[in-house]
C-alpha cells in the first residue's frame, strides 16, 4: 500500500499524537478535581445529576485510556517502523465515539436548560436532533476507523465525509447553545445596576465556556479539511472531549459563587437603601430629602426581596438541571410587574411634601 508523503512525517504524525494525549491527560486531571469538588459542595443536588457528573467522568476516563493506548501502539509498538504510519490503532476509533458520547451529554444538558429557561422547544429539540446526528455520525466513523485500519483509506471521499459532517455538527450546536443563552441573558437585563452586574458576569462566562469547545472544534475540522494527510486535526480533537466535560463541572459548579454575589448584592442593597438599586434621574428636593432621611421601610423592602428573588432564579435557572427553574420565565414576568410598581413609588414619593432644611 502507497502511503501519503505527508503521513510519513514523524513530528505531524507521531509529534501530534503525542502533543495531543499529552494535553488531555491533563485536562483529565482538571475533570477529576473539578468533580470532587461537585460532589463536596453539592451533596443535596438531586441523584440524577451526581449520576449525570459520574458518568461524563467515566466517560472522559474511558477516552484517555483510549488516547494513550493509541500513543503507546503508534509512538512505542510503532517505532522506527515506518510501514507502520498509516496504521489505525482500534482504540482511535472507539475514542471518537466516546468523545461523540461526551459532547451528546453535554449538547442535551444544555438544550433542556434552553427549554426550561425560554420554554421553547423549537430551540431545544433541534439541538438535541443535531446533537443526535452528530453521535451517529461519530459512530459511524468508529466503525469505518475500525474496518479500514488504515489512514490513507480513512481519508478517501469515503468515509471521510462522514467524520466531516459529524465535527461540523458538534460545532455548530455549540455555537447555537452559546449564541441563544447569550441572547436570552442579554434581554432580561432591567434598571437593577447589580442585577445587571450579575447577569453580565453570565454573559461572560457563558462566551468563554462557549467559545473554547467551538474553538478547538472549529480548528480540528479547519485541520481536517487542510491537511487531510497528517494528523494535527487528530491531535486536537482529543481535547474535545475533555473541554466539554470541563464546561459541564464549571458550570455546575460556578453556582456557589453567584450565591456569594447574590449575597453580597443583597447586602450592599440594605446598607445602601433604595438609590443603590434604581436608576437616580434628575435632582429635586424631595429626592435629596429621600437620600438624606433614606428610603421608607415598604420601598427596601420590595427592592431587596424583588432583585435578590430573580438572582436566585437566574441562579439556579442557569447553573442547575433540576426541576426547580420549571417556572423560571413566570418569575422573571412577576419581577417585570414589581419593577414597575417600584417605578409607580417613585413617581408617587416625588409628589409628597418637600422637607425643608434649616
Amino acid at each position: 500500500m502507497t502511503v501519503p508523503g505527508d503521513i510519513t512525517t514523524v513530528a505531524t504524525t507521531y509529534g501530534a499524537i503525542l502533543l495531543g494525549t499529552c494535553f488531555g491527560c491533563a485536562l483529565t486531571g482538571l475533570v477529576f478535581v473539578q468533580c470532587v469538588l461537585y460532589y463536596k459542595l453539592y451533596p443535596g443536588d438531586y441523584a440524577w445529576t451526581k449520576f449525570l457528573v459520574f458518568l461524563v467522568w467515566a466517560l472522559d476516563l474511558t477516552h484517555t485510556i483510549l488516547i494513550v493506548v493509541t500513543a503507546w501502539q503508534s509512538v512505542i509498538t510503532g517505532f522506527n517502523k515506518p510501514e507502520d504510519m498509516d496504521l489505525i490503532p482500534p482504540a482511535l476509533g472507539l475514542s471518537v465515539a466516546v468523545t461523540a458520547a461526551v459532547t451528546f451529554l453535554v449538547h442535551c444538558f444544555f438544550a433542556n436548560r434552553i427549554r426550561k429557561l425560554m420554554k421553547k422547544w423549537y430551540i431545544a429539540v433541534p439541538v438535541v436532533i443535531l446533537a443526535f446526528c452528530r453521535l451517529l455520525a461519530a459512530c459511524c466513523s468508529t466503525s469505518e476507523i475500525i474496518r479500514l485500519k488504515h489512514y490513507s483509506l480513512f481519508i478517501r471521499p469515503y468515509p471521510a465525509w462522514i467524520f466531516t459532517v459529524g465535527v461540523t455538527l458538534s460545532a455548530s450546536v455549540e455555537i447555537i447553545i452559546t449564541t441563544t443563552m447569550i441572547i436570552f441573558l442579554g434581554s432580561r437585563k432591567t434598571g437593577f445596576a447589580n442585577m445587571n452586574h450579575i447577569i453580565n458576569s453570565l454573559i461572560l462566562y457563558t462566551l468563554e465556556t462557549g467559545s473554547v469547545t467551538s474553538i478547538i472544534t472549529v480548528a480540528s475540522l479547519i485541520c481536517w479539511l487542510i491537511m487531510r494527510h497528517n494528523l494535527i486535526f487528530l491531535g486536537m480533537h482529543f481535547a474535545i472531549a475533555k473541554l466539554y466535560a470541563n464546561s459541564l463541572l464549571a458550570t455546575l459548579n460556578t453556582r456557589k459563587r453567584l450565591r456569594v454575589d447574590r449575597m453580597y448584592s443583597s447586602e450592599r442593597d440594605q446598607t445602601g437603601g433604595l438609590a443603590a438599586g434604581l436608576p437616580y434621574s434628575g435632582v429635586n428636593k424631595s429626592h435629596v430629602s429621600q437620600r438624606i432621611l433614606g428610603p421608607t421601610t415598604t420601598q427596601k423592602s420590595l427592592n431587596v426581596n424583588v432583585e435578590t428573588t430573580v438572582v436566585s432564579k437566574i441562579d439556579e435557572g442557569f447553573n442547575d438541571f433540576d426541576h426547580d427553574i420549571e417556572d423560571q420565565r413566570d418569575s422573571l414576568t412577576e419581577f417585570e410587574k414589581d419593577e414597575h410598581k417600584l417605578g409607580e413609588l417613585r413617581g408617587s414619593s416625588e409628589k409628597e411634601p418637600n422637607i425643608h432644611f434649616p
